[in-house]
């Protein structure tokens, strides 16, 4: 093989001969297998599944609290501060000698 451009050729197609096994390898097409129905599901499987809905509905309360959150942070930044004026008795007093 004196020819570069042979080489070059056969560089490219060893190169996609390696991508395609490397894609049909990572299919798995033998390992392809129906889902359990749900009623012969194990007990771990249908706590975990409780367990992942209760984490759904904690996250959807939580995004709901931090929109309110921040919809009270702009309505209070809209609005100007109130400045109070308070003239209160010192809690301490210190004297010097």
């Amino acid at each position: 093989m004196t020819s570069h451009v042979a080489r070059l050729y056969a560089l490219a197609a060893s190169v996609l001969g390696l991508f395609l096994a490397w894609v049909g390898i990572t299919a798995a097409p033998w390992h392809a297998e129906k889902p359990a129905p749900a009623a012969t599901q194990s007990p771990t499987a249908a706590a975990l599944a409780e367990y992942q809905q209760r984490l759904r509905r904690d996250a959807r309360l939580v995004h709901r609290i931090l929109q309110q959150r921040d919809r009270q942070q702009q309505q209070a930044a809209s609005a100007p501060p109130v400045v109070r004026v308070v003239s209160a008795p010192p809690v301490a007093t210190t004297k010097t000698s």
